[in-house]
């Protein structure tokens, strides 16, 4: 072979750029698994989103990269963390919702574990909301067959959802969580199958981007009512699909009802 022969230029940029394409493909397929609200085409979306409808606050940052279509978004975004918690066992964690003055409506596996604490939430100005100081357990009640618990409080919480009556109303909804350890997520969703709702107790959800340990979390329609209360997913499949199931709002009132706990 002659060295004085150069290989063309052309043929070696390809080969690296199919390189670092692959390479992206790969993180991107790591991220799917573990931090899906982050795979790169949502990155590429939030940041259109954010290109075409600037934010002024960083939480209008949160609520226009995800898409979502309630008005008043901020405002909902604000009632909602207001009453969620975050609720740790033996290092888990997951969320809450208070439906009264001292009663909290979350997942039973989220309350399945030694040394229950209960975190209030601590609303941040323009921002997130964060875990703030702990709030004292009086009792937990679990829903035996259901994955439905109830924890109630010894002292007042001064912020409460209250339960859809009528969940045949818009399927929009928007879900606050805390599956990471600093700030309450915010996801948009849609209902699924809603006409199922009235005789089952589950509602099944699409297009929310965090499902695990996001359980327990709100759900809640653009009326600012809890719709449902965050499951445990049932696969990684229904992940990657971005398809979720819940304890829906018609359930969890009927417990309540039936433990005399409202």
């Amino acid at each position: 072979m002659n060295p004085f022969i150069r290989k063309p230029e052309g043929k070696t940029n390809w080969t690296w750029v199919l390189m670092v394409v692959g390479l992206i493909a790969l993180h991107n397929q790591h991220l799917i698994k573990t931090d899906p609200e982050n795979t790169y085409p949502k990155r590429i979306r939030r940041a259109l989103r954010l290109w075409i409808n600037p934010a002024e606050t960083e939480l209008e940052k949160h609520l226009i990269g995800k898409g979502i279509v309630c008005e008043e978004p901020a405002r909902l975004y604000q009632k909602v963390a207001g009453a969620t918690v975050v609720i740790k066992t033996n290092g888990a964690i997951g969320s809450g919702v208070f439906i009264g003055p001292r009663l909290i409506a979350t997942a039973n596996h989220v309350v399945d574990g030694k040394n229950l604490k209960v975190l209030l939430p601590q609303l941040e100005e323009d921002n997130l909301a964060k875990p703030g100081r702990p709030i004292v357990v009086d009792f937990v009640n679990r829903i035996k067959g259901l994955d439905l618990a109830f924890v109630t409080t010894r002292h007042s919480h001064h912020s409460w959802i209250n339960l859809e009556r009528n969940l045949q109303l818009d399927t929009n909804m928007i879900i606050v969580g805390h599956p990471k350890a600093k700030y309450y997520s915010l996801q948009k969703a849609r209902i699924k199958k809603k006409a199922s709702m009235s005789s089952s107790e589950f509602v099944i959800f699409k297009g929310n981007e965090i499902f695990f340990g996001n359980s327990g979390g709100a759900m809640v329609n653009c009326d600012g009512n809890l719709v449902g209360v965050v499951s445990m997913m049932s696969n990684f499949q229904n992940s990657m699909l971005k398809q979720g199931i819940g304890i829906n709002a018609n359930t969890i009132g009927r417990y309540v009802q039936n433990l005399k706990l409202g």
